[in-house]
C-alpha cells in the first residue's frame, strides 16, 4: 500500500492539478485581503465561507474522475498480485493527502501571515485548517462512492454536482421549510437529526459558535445550538465528521471488491 499512496502523490503533484488547488485557494485568500478587512473577524469568516465552498467542491470533482481514470491502470496492478485493499487505501490516502497539502500550502501559509498578529484569530484559523482536512476526506470518501456505483464520467461529474449543490445550497432552505410547515409540533429532535446530515453545516456552525458573529448562523445552526451548548456542538460534530468519512469509504470498498473489470 505504500508504494501504491507514494506513487499516487507523486502523480498527483506531477499532473499540476494540485498545485492549481493551491493556486486558487492562494488567489482567494489575496482577493479577501486585498477588498476586505487586512485582518480580524471579518476576514477569518470570509475566508471560512469561501474555503467551505472551494474545498468540498474541488475535493468531489477531482477525486471522482481520478478514480475512474485509474481504472485501467488499477486492472493492470490487480494482475501483479497487488491487492485490492492495498490498491483502494492507497489510492483514498495518495489523493487524501495530495489535497490536503494543497490546502496547507495554498491557505495555511498567507493565512498564517494575515492572522499572526492576533492569536486567538490564529487558533481559530488552525481549526479550519484542521476542518477543512477532515472536509476533504469527507468528499474525497464521497467521490470514491459515486464512483463506485457510475462507471460515466460525465455522469460522475454530474451527479457529483450535484452533491456538492445539496450540501451547500439547498440543505438550509430544506431545513427552513421542514421547520416552517411543521411549526406548531415539537420537531427539535427531527430538526437536529437532520442538521448532523450535513458536514459544511456542522463545520460552520462550530467554527462561527467561537467568535462573536454567532448572528451569522443559520436557522439550522441555532436549533443545534439550542439543544446542544458550545461542548455538545464540538463532540457531536467531530462524531458524525467521522461518521461521514467511515461509512462512504466502506460502502465504496465493499463495492470495489466485487467489482468486474
Amino acid at each position: 500500500m505504500k508504494e501504491i499512496l507514494f506513487f499516487e502523490i507523486k502523480e498527483n503533484i506531477r499532473s499540476r492539478w494540485v498545485f492549481i488547488y493551491s493556486g486558487l485557494l492562494v488567489l482567494v485568500m489575496m482577493i479577501l485581503s486585498f477588498f476586505g478587512d487586512q485582518n480580524g473577524i471579518r476576514l477569518l469568516v470570509s475566508t471560512m465561507n469561501l474555503t467551505l465552498i472551494v474545498i468540498p467542491l474541488f475535493s468531489i470533482t477531482f477525486s471522482g474522475m481520478s478514480f475512474l481514470e485509474s481504472m485501467p491502470f488499477a486492472e493492470v496492478l490487480l494482475s501483479k498480485s497487488v491487492s485490492r485493499s492495498s490498491l483502494f487505501l492507497g489510492k483514498y490516502l495518495g489523493i487524501t493527502i495530495s489535497l490536503s497539502l494543497g490546502l496547507l500550502f495554498g491557505l495555511g501559509i498567507p493565512g498564517l501571515f494575515l492572522f499572526s498578529n492576533d492569536p486567538k484569530f490564529l487558533f481559530l484559523f488552525f481549526e479550519l485548517l484542521l476542518f477543512g482536512i477532515f472536509l476533504t476526506c469527507i468528499f474525497v470518501a464521497i467521490a470514491f462512492l459515486i464512483s463506485s456505483f457510475i462507471r460515466r464520467g460525465e455522469i460522475v461529474l454530474t451527479v457529483s454536482l450535484l452533491v456538492w449543490l445539496y450540501f451547500f445550497i439547498f440543505f438550509d432552505a430544506l431545513v427552513f421549510i421542514f421547520s416552517l410547515y411543521l411549526g406548531d409540533y415539537p420537531i427539535e429532535i427531527p430538526s437536529l437529526i437532520v442538521i448532523l446530515l450535513n458536514p459544511i453545516d456542522l463545520i460552520r456552525i462550530l467554527l462561527i459558535l467561537q467568535t462573536s458573529s454567532s448572528a451569522l448562523l443559520g436557522f439550522s445552526g441555532a436549533i443545534l445550538l439550542k439543544q446542544l451548548g458550545l461542548y455538545g456542538v464540538l463532540g457531536i460534530t467531530i462524531l458524525f465528521l467521522s461518521l461521514w468519512i467511515s461509512i462512504p469509504l466502506l460502502v465504496s470498498f465493499k463495492r470495489f471488491q466485487k467489482r468486474n473489470f
